[in-house]
């Protein structure tokens, strides 16, 4: 069961009190999470829970009353004030891609990838959003990219970073990108059901096929 309770959060920003929802408990016993790891339900229902907005100065973070350390200059530039009203994109995504403007700003490339991430999936549930979703996970491969030449750990199991790496590619019509970074993954040995990952990645690579897929296909792939 997914439980979520209203709590007055005050923003680290400018102080001001709003209502925000937090998210108590969910779970993934829903199905199969994506290729791009996004979960099952009931987890898949709750991303408008991953991300708060103060509704004064537009602070958008997993919880606005955690220290912001010195993002204030960067919750007021043009280019956060940009993204955050972007009407390309849906409004979750926006919040988002904000936060993933201030990822980046303290140079965690890792959070800003994912917050970018987030805002693809956003993006795939809203009708007309395809070109906004490749945006979102061009710029989510962008900063992984930049995490791994900083020296930021990918925390998962060896061949994670690469299967993930694959599919924005795959997703974003990047076939010869995903074709070589599946092959790298395959190089490092990872356990066996992320081999199978890849292989199943190097079959929807040469269809040129840039649909989403779950983690439950693979299996079946092999039967065929």
């Amino acid at each position: 069961m997914t439980k979520i309770q209203r709590c007055d959060m005050q923003c680290a920003i400018c102080g001001t009190t709003s209502k925000q929802v937090v998210l108590m408990s969910t779970n993934t016993f829903g199905g199969s999470p994506d290729l791009d790891m996004r979960p099952p339900e009931m987890k898949r229902s709750t991303l408008c829970f991953d991300i708060q907005t103060c509704p004064s100065c537009g602070y958008c973070a997993p919880s606005i009353s955690k220290s912001a350390g010195e993002l204030s200059a960067v919750v007021n530039s043009d280019e956060y004030r940009q993204q955050l009203r972007n009407p390309d994109f849906p409004n979750l995504a926006d919040h988002f891609l904000s936060y993933s403007i201030l990822k980046v700003n303290e140079n965690n490339h890792i959070a800003a990838a994912w917050a970018s991430l987030r805002a693809a999936w956003v993006c795939d549930d809203s009708d007309n959003s395809t070109k906004s979703a490749e945006y979102c996970r061009r710029r989510a491969l962008d900063q992984f990219v930049k995490a791994a030449v900083n020296g930021q750990e990918f925390d998962a199991p060896t061949g994670t970073r690469e299967a993930l790496i694959v599919d924005l590619y795959r997703r974003t019509g990047q076939f010869v990108e995903a074709r070589s970074m599946c092959y790298e993954g395959l190089k490092n040995n990872p356990e066996e059901y992320l081999q199978n990952i890849l292989l199943f990645q190097l079959q929807l690579i040469t269809k040129q096929d840039v649909a989403c897929h779950r983690v439950s296909e693979v299996d079946r792939s092999k039967s065929i």
